[in-house]
């Protein structure tokens, strides 16, 4: 499949066919790296993070605690003052 480098401002943009991106399963806003793999060529790559990344919606409450201590904090947020009759 055939595209092309294409200037928009002050940066080079490749144009990458719908079908393409997902025949590769990379979607849409996923950060990729560009990959020198020979003399002229480059290899797009889905980064790493992108893998295993879920959204947290999707995730279970163990998977979005993973990583945090017993007692850790997670500190406060202010919501500010009462509004409507909610009861403090």
């Amino acid at each position: 499949m055939t595209t092309r480098i294409v200037r928009v401002g002050n940066t080079l943009t490749v144009e990458i066919p719908e079908e393409l991106v997902a025949e590769a399963a990379l979607p849409v806003g996923d950060p990729v790296e560009w990959v020198p793999n020979g003399a002229g060529s480059l290899a797009l790559v889905s980064s790493p993070r992108t893998v295993t990344r879920k959204k947290p919606a999707d995730m279970t409450i163990e998977e979005l605690m993973e990583g945090l201590n017993e007692g850790d904090s997670l500190g406060e947020y202010d919501w500010g003052p009462p509004r409507g009759v909610e009861v403090w």
